[in-house]
């Protein structure tokens, strides 16, 4: 449950130490009101949360470093049933989490525990709360329930009242060591066939193209994304030579993996600034002629607005309303190709 890719008993292996520092908090009756996990999106931080929140519920949890799976609590949270638990998370067609969510949140907290535990919430991602939700959040924060405790968890913290941060127990999570990455990616990921990913250095790369978050590295390879990237980088190529329309290539990039295609062009335009700064500190990079070319041609400025143009494309395709996508690559297109005329 809550974006989770196994079991909420499962630890992925890159959470221990959060998972020992938790439970030994947990055991000790030192619980704070409310955690915020703030770490990269793709590091599985709703998957521990899952985790701890199913363990706090757990009647052997004083005995045992898992939930058990087997008691009252632990069936009713595999079940998504438990009455002392509340997911609140952007319901579906909308982008943002609502004030009357956050409503419903004090009203589930104004109540007593029906299992005689600790009431528990999880929101994710927090940075979707509205305005008002926040603000109504934010009251529940600076007046807790007793046996309440609420876990935030955001990819962006930065985008969370500065109130609400600090009434939050930070807990980090990093991005593994590449080995930990690649033995996990080894063990778990299949591709849409069904077989293995063939090999290291395609999970390395995919790896670098999902910031080494191994979750969405795995999401990427099971979409069959590295094949895709790899061929959407060679018709850049072909466009900025002038020997493709910027129209057929748009109508192509008009499908289901669009808005990956407008991040994918975010990471050129990175790889790009780090070539011009010097700093690519010999990362293996596709193309990496074409990105030094363009990276003599262009300058900063021309570079981070080109960037800043690809992260709001990025944001409207993820959102609610319902963008020409077609026109959107063409004007895409249009600001690469400029690129290319300086000089």
């Amino acid at each position: 449950m809550v974006n989770s890719t196994g079991s909420s008993r499962e630890v992925l292996p890159w959470h221990s130490l959060q998972r020992e520092r938790l439970i030994s908090q947990f055991r000790s009756g030192k619980v704070p009101h409310a955690f915020l996990f703030s770490g990269l999106e793709g590091l599985g931080k709703s998957q521990f949360a899952s985790f701890l929140a199913s363990f706090m519920l757990c009647e052997n949890s004083k005995t045992q470093q898992v939930p058990c799976g087997e008691c009252k609590q632990c069936r009713l949270f595999e079940s998504e049933s438990h009455p002392d638990f509340k997911l609140l998370e952007p319901e579906e067609g909308s982008a943002s989490i609502k004030v009357d969510q956050v409503r419903q949140l004090v009203e589930f907290f104004g109540k007593s525990s029906q299992q005689g535990g600790l009431k528990i919430a999880l929101v994710s991602p927090a940075e979707a709360l509205n305005n008002n939700a926040a603000n109504a959040l934010l009251k529940t924060l600076e007046e807790p329930s007793g046996q309440s405790v609420i876990i935030l968890v955001s990819h962006q913290p930065g985008m969370l009242l500065p109130t609400i941060r600090s009434r939050c127990q930070l807990v980090d999570f990093t991005r593994p060591e590449l080995n930990v990455s690649l033995t996990w990616l080894k063990a778990n990921s299949i591709n849409e066939a069904g077989q293995n990913v063939p090999s290291d250095e395609d999970l390395e790369e995919v790896l670098s193209l999902a910031y080494y978050s191994p979750l969405k590295a795995m999401y990427y390879i099971q979409l069959g994304a590295l094949k895709e990237y790899q061929r959407m980088l060679d018709e850049m190529g072909t466009f900025l030579k002038n020997e493709t329309l910027s129209s057929t290539l748009a109508t192509r990039w008009n499908d289901d993996l669009a808005h990956l295609r407008v991040a994918w062009m975010a990471h050129w335009l990175e790889l790009i600034l780090k070539i011009k700064l010097d700093s690519v500190d010999n990362e293996k990079i596709l193309a990496q002629k074409m990105l030094k070319y363009l990276a003599e041609k262009a300058s900063h400025a021309e570079l981070f607005d080109l960037y800043s143009r690809c992260l709001a494309q990025y944001r409207l395709f993820l959102g609610t309303t319902n963008p020409n996508k077609i026109l959107a690559f063409e004007s895409l297109l249009h600001k690469w190709s400029i690129l290319m005329r300086k000089g």
